[in-house]
This record gives C-alpha cells, structure tokens and sequence, in this order.
C-alpha cells in the first residue's frame, strides 16, 4: 500500500450544518434609511487601509428569535436576539477600559425577544430589552454599524471565523534561506533596542519576519539576557530556572547541551504543556575561531522550520499530512521530574496554514499509533529532517562574546557543531519569553 493510500485512511473529514427557522413574532420594528459611508483606518509606516462598510439601512424581526438587518450596499445578516443582547456594548457590559465583559451571560434568557427595534440618524441599530427590573424600563443596546457588519460576516456567510479583526497590522513573514537570511541580515545594536521605541519596533519586526534577530554588543555580564527582555515582555521562568547556562560541563547525566557533542536541529521543550515561544541565548565567553581555526567548532545554526513544512506541503503532501495529523509523545526527566506531552511535528490552523513545528529527536519517545501508520510516519519524518539538515537553508555561525540572538522556538529550529571544550571556551546564557508578549509589545508600538 503507497504512502498516499495510508494517510487516506488515516484523514476523516466531517461537516455538519443545521438550519432552523422559528416563526412568529409579538413586536414592530421602526425603519430608517442611510446612505453608505467610508472608513478609514490608519496603519503602520502612515499607510491607510480604506473599508467601505455599510450603515444599518433597516431592521426587521425574522421568527421569535432572530432579526434580519439590511445594510446599505445590500447585504443582509441575520442576527440572534441572544447573541445581540450579549453582545451588548455599553458600559454596563462590557467594561470601557479592558473591554473585558461585565455581562453574565448564563443569567441571559436564551429565548429573549426585544421590546423594540430601530436605526438611528447615523445608522446604528438600536435594540431595546426587557430586563425585568421591576421599574419597567427597558435596557437599551445601541450597536454601531462598522463593528455589526464586521462581527456579522460569518452570518451573511454562514461559516466560522472570518478574520473579523481586519487585516493584520503587522507585515507579512518572510520564510528564508542561508542566502537570503544573509542577504538582509536580521540584526541591531543593543543601544539601538534599548534606547529607542523606534530601535525596538524595528528589532521586533525582524523578530515577527524571520522568526530570529540579533542584538550585537550586548555587555556579557551574567543576567543582561534579563535587562533585555524586560525592554519589551518579561522571563519565562521554566523548570532550568529563570535562565540557564549553556557551558561545558564534565558531568556524563549532564543535559546534552551543556557537552561539546553536536546538536542536532530541533526545537525546545516540546514535553511541556506550551513550548516556550521566543528563546534567547547570549554569549558571555568564546573563544576567538581564528586561534583555533574556522573547524574549531561550536558554530551556531539555524533553519527556519516553516519554510521546511511548505516545501513538505507542496512537493510531498502525503507526508506533510501525516506530520501535520500524527501526534508524537515529547518526553524527559530532570532533575527527578519527568514532563510528557504530545504535539504533531508540524502544527497547523483550520485553514492548513504552518502555525508550529516541533522537532527534537532526542526527547520523541516510542510511535504510538495505529500499525498502518508507522511505515508512514517514519517516511515522512525522514523526508522532513532531511530537507531541513540541507546546508542551503542553514543560517550558520560563530556567536561572539556580547551577541544575542533571539529566536521563535516554534518555528526556527536551533542546533550547535560539535567542538572539543578542551580547546574552544563557549558560555552562553539563555532564557525564554512568551511569544504573544512580545506581540503585544510589537502591536502597541505599531499602533502608535
């Protein structure tokens, strides 16, 4: 049986749809009519992204439980009184400054039906409720017609998520191999990252295009990985501590890394139960190569795993799929603690998009899976760790004492050279950050 025959009976798709319409109505609507207008919204580097969005041009009950709303360019939602009432914007329900709501929506009558509908002079719809307060007045929502035809999208298309934020602010990424990683070198000085809002924007957008930058001359005192993330999230504090030390050590239970043996690409801490986002490792000490020669060893490298999973997906997407469906159990024990989680080598969102890889040969345990499936696995992931070892891809390098790089750990996957400690000193000083923090920190600055 060929590869493609396996992982077809590996894949079940599924999709159910359920419509129901309920008549019957107790109230009358109000009508007003509005003419369209332009919004404008201001994004990064003063560029202008123009929506037309339509005003609320009539609303009118459909059944006991729902209302048809037309907007001006013609397009009809129908929204669910239940989901209207809690989505309530005032500030009786949602709080005005964290947005965060206020509303307890198990306390809602999920058969709620309104005393009254209507549109205002500038187009929104206006609904009122009864709350039953026992003064017999009503609760008015008011809804504005940019965020009702934004979050009523996926009614008029009757599907899920429809990327209701808008398009996003930040650039695209950019997926990159050893010739044009070198080519725009992702790199910044450490006075530039920390004394300017610009310099920090600029080296968190390098972050979010490649998914790795560099800081160089950063003083190599102990703990400065620290002071840096500070500048824009805080430390990750993991099971190795605040922040680790990646240095020589004699000890043979000792951690691989911390040995002058090679590693291998991968990705770190997949047995957890959310691998870390962003790593940083800053170099404290190396040994000059020109004393012990460019073969010294203990080079760095880097290969952006996403990248990877595309040429997966588009020259054997058999395989891709048996990656992106099988899930594989990470494990280690430390320090008398063991850590186990299952993650498939390759993540994606509902729209198949790469949205994480996770490799590390060294912490997979046993394939646990259906026997059809092994010769399969085994193929695909051979296919996939040898694209990713080809040295065409590989962004390799000494780091210097005050270097620091800073990498996703879910998408660029990390490896070392081996070297002989007895002649090349290497000490590096490495923690980890949450990913979305410095999103959030890089989404403020761009938004400024």
């Amino acid at each position: 049986m060929s590869l493609r025959q396996l992982c077809r009976q590996h894949l079940t798709l599924a999709s159910t749809f359920i419509k129901k319409e309920v008549a019957g109505t107790g109230f009358k609507p109000r009508f007003l009519h509005k003419s369209k207008k332009i919004w404008s919204m201001s994004l990064a580097n003063n560029t202008k992204l123009v929506d037309q969005v339509a005003v609320v041009q009539s609303a009118v009950p459909v059944g006991a439980y729902s209302a048809k709303v037309i907007f001006s360019d013609d397009q009809t939602c129908d929204f669910k009184f239940i989901w209207l009432r809690d989505n309530c914007q005032c500030s009786s329900c949602v709080h005005p400054e964290t947005r965060q709501k206020l509303l307890d929506t198990p306390l809602l009558n999920v058969h709620i039906r309104p005393q009254a509908l209507s549109v205002s002079p500038n187009g929104d719809l206006i609904v009122d409720w009864p709350e039953g307060n026992g003064r017999n007045l009503p609760h008015r929502s008011i809804y504005e017609p940019r965020w009702l035809y934004k979050y009523g999208q996926c009614f008029a298309q009757n599907t899920f998520d429809v990327g209701v934020e808008g398009p996003s602010i930040r650039p695209p990424i950019e997926l990159w191999d050893r010739t044009s990683i070198w080519n725009r070198f992702p790199e910044m000085s450490y006075r530039e990252v920390m004394d300017s809002e610009e310099g920090l924007k600029t080296w968190l957008e390098m972050v979010h295009r490649y998914g790795l930058a560099i800081i160089r001359g950063v003083p190599t005192n102990r703990e400065e990985v620290v002071k840096v993330v500070n500048r824009f999230a805080y430390v990750k504090e993991t099971s190795y501590g605040l922040t680790f030390d990646v240095i020589s050590e004699p000890d043979p239970g000792a951690h691989l890394a911390f040995t002058g043996l090679r590693l291998e690409l991968h990705t770190d801490m997949n047995y957890r139960e959310k691998s870390p986002g962003l790593q940083l490792l800053h170099c404290l000490k190396a040994s000059d190569p020109q004393e012990n020669g460019q073969n010294g060893g203990g080079k760095s490298f880097f290969v952006d795993g996403f990248l990877v999973a595309k040429w997966l997906q588009e020259n054997q997407p058999a395989a891709f799929h048996v990656l992106s469906s099988t899930p594989i159990k990470f494990s280690i024990t430390t320090k008398n603690l063991k850590y186990s989680q299952h993650w498939p080598v390759i993540c994606v969102d509902k729209d198949g998009e790469v949205t994480e890889i996770h490799c590390n040969n060294r912490t997979m345990g046993p394939l646990q899976a259906p026997s059809h499936l092994v010769m399969a696995f085994y193929h695909a992931y051979k296919l996939f760790t040898e694209k990713l070892r080809d040295s065409s891809l590989e962004l390799l390098f000494h780091m210097k004492p005050g270097d620091l790089v800073a990498f996703n750990n879910r998408r660029v996957l990390h490896g070392r050279t081996s070297f002989d400690p007895r002649k090349v000193l290497r000490h590096l000083q490495g923690c980890y950050v949450d990913f979305d923090e410095i999103m959030s920190k890089y989404d403020m600055l761009l938004s400024r």
